[in-house]
């Protein structure tokens, strides 16, 4: 019997809507139980449909409890996402079943906003929610069906202690469905404390990758890598899923790719929310083809159509080989996985051991040398756009050429009158008024300064450079020295200077 058909006629719409017809392996076994209201513990392989396997029958118990509230853990902040992004696609009217998204480095105003309009699902990972919890932002009193989402990744993360936290706040009686891509001791003593007489659900092997995908390995130096990568993303066609060992690594080698002409981005753990959102959607989308991430991608990543997954550093735990190319061949799909093994030999050979990994193909390092870099990110540029902006300035304004003042004009204007300098200046109309040929006695004789720049012209010294000319004033026969005094010259010095004389008479 399908399991589907034990669900409301609106869940099968939305699941033909999504293009799923036949429930997955996992799927078909743990919705009978969950719909029971019973307690269920499901080991699969990365990939197989966990997220729907427990969506699906917790929508239908909170519609029969229309009291009741819903708590979903998960172990990253992309994983929940894509958990709450699943649950609006299974709903035909979101508002029917609002959710919470409760996950660190997101805004906290905003979630204060979605947590007192009383959610029936909150959705998020454990440091926030028992930050929430702590504020008393979040209750959980009305908590009646709790879900741990990759639970060996919470362990390996080093959430226990939250989630051992977060379960002593819950109520009794509820139910609790824990879903895990493996089962070490740790998780099997967590569902001891948590769980009521659960059914066991597991669903091949826990310890070996799907069968779907082709695993391929190549042996080279750390040097020939990089070269190694490059070729691999010229010649693959679909998305690709890089791994690599720290977050330094990620935004070089991502920059690296860009340099030769790969469209690359880094995701891992120091970036932003909305920055790790936005490079989300452009690897799902396409627009990005190649994708470096830290193994905080190796849970969080669910995109139907990754072709390839490139260990470009193996992991340091041979469990997350597992889940790292279990990226690829998700739902039934196909994928190919492939990983360079350079120096760490013996941690290749634990990772064959530890994952029982069967027939694999040796691929041949490639002869061919690195491409010439498309740009190159270095000063010249720099200068190049500042001398633009000086040609088109130097268009826009053009420079006024003055007549340049000589010694002999400079001297010959001094000797004018000011109003003769005036009349000879250039655009000055003349009328009969305008030329005096005897100052007044209250005018005063113009400097030869003032004559220029009344002439229009401007005074330069020799060699081209600019002189400022000198303030004319009534002390400039003053017999006061023109060294700075207290940062005063010419006229100020001598006025401060007559003004201490009288004050020592």
């Amino acid at each position: 019997m399908n399991a589907f058909d034990r669900l409301p006629p609106d869940l099968q719409t939305a699941l033909r809507r999504l293009g799923i017809e036949t429930p997955t392996p996992v799927q078909q076994a743990a919705l009978p139980p969950l719909l029971q209201g019973k307690d269920v513990l499901a080991t699969a392989q990365t990939g197989t449909g966990k997220t729907f396997a427990f969506l699906l029958p917790l929508i239908v118990r909170l519609r029969q409890a229309a009291d009741k509230t819903a708590l979903i853990l998960s172990p990253t902040r992309e994983l929940a996402q894509q958990t709450q992004e699943a649950l609006i696609s299974l709903l035909a009217d979101p508002k029917e079943m609002p959710s919470a998204l409760i996950i660190g480095g997101d805004n906290i105003h905003k979630q204060y906003a979605d947590l007192r309009r009383k959610p029936r699902l909150v959705i998020g990972t454990p440091g926030r929610v028992l930050d929430h919890i702590g504020r008393k932002s979040l209750s959980l009193k009305n908590t009646a069906f709790f879900v741990l989402d990759e639970a060996d990744r919470m362990l390996d993360m080093g959430f226990i202690p939250d989630v051992r936290k977060i379960g002593s706040a819950l109520p009794a009686p509820r139910q609790t469905l824990l879903f895990s891509a493996t089962l070490p001791g740790e998780i099997e003593a967590l569902c001891a404390g948590f769980m009521t007489d659960p059914v066991r659900v597991q669903i091949g092997s826990v310890t070996r990758p799907v069968d779907l995908v082709l695993q391929q390995f190549v042996r080279l130096t750390t040097r020939d890598k990089l070269p190694q990568l490059v070729h691999e993303l010229n010649t693959r066609k679909g998305s690709v899923l890089v791994f690599v060992k720290s977050r330094h690594g990620a935004e070089r080698l991502a920059k690296q790719l860009k340099l030769y002409g790969c469209k690359a981005a880094a995701l891992h753990g120091d970036l932003r929310q909305s920055r790790r959102r936005q490079v989300m959607e452009q690897f799902r989308l396409g627009d990005v083809p190649a994708l470096v991430a830290t193994d905080v991608a190796a849970r969080g990543i669910d995109v139907a159509d990754i072709s390839c997954v490139i260990n470009y550093d193996l992991p340091q735990c041979p469990e997350d080989y597992i889940h790292r190319i279990g990226r690829t061949g998700r739902a039934g799909g196909t994928g190919t996985a492939l990983s360079f093994v350079a120096e760490d030999t013996d941690k290749w050979k634990d990772i064959c051991r530890v994952c029982r990994l069967g027939k694999l193909t040796e691929l041949t390092k490639t002869d061919r040398p690195l491409p010439k870099p498309k740009f190159t990110p270095d000063a010249p540029r720099k200068k190049e756009k500042t001398s633009r902006l000086k040609e088109s300035s130097e268009k826009k304004s053009p420079e006024i050429l003055r007549p340049v003042l000589t010694e002999e004009k400079r001297k010959a204007a001094s000797a004018l009158p000011k109003n003769m300098a005036r009349a000879s200046a250039p655009g000055h109309k003349k009328g009969p008024d305008s030329v005096q040929t005897r100052p007044t006695p209250v005018q005063a004789a113009p400097s030869a300064g003032e004559a220029a720049s009344l002439a229009g012209f401007r005074v330069v010294r020799a060699g081209g450079k600019k002189k400022v000319p000198s303030s004319a004033s009534s002390y400039s026969d003053s017999r006061t020295p023109k060294k700075k005094h207290g940062g005063k010259t010419g006229k100020k010095q001598a006025v401060f200077s007559k003004f201490f004389k009288r004050k020592k008479r």
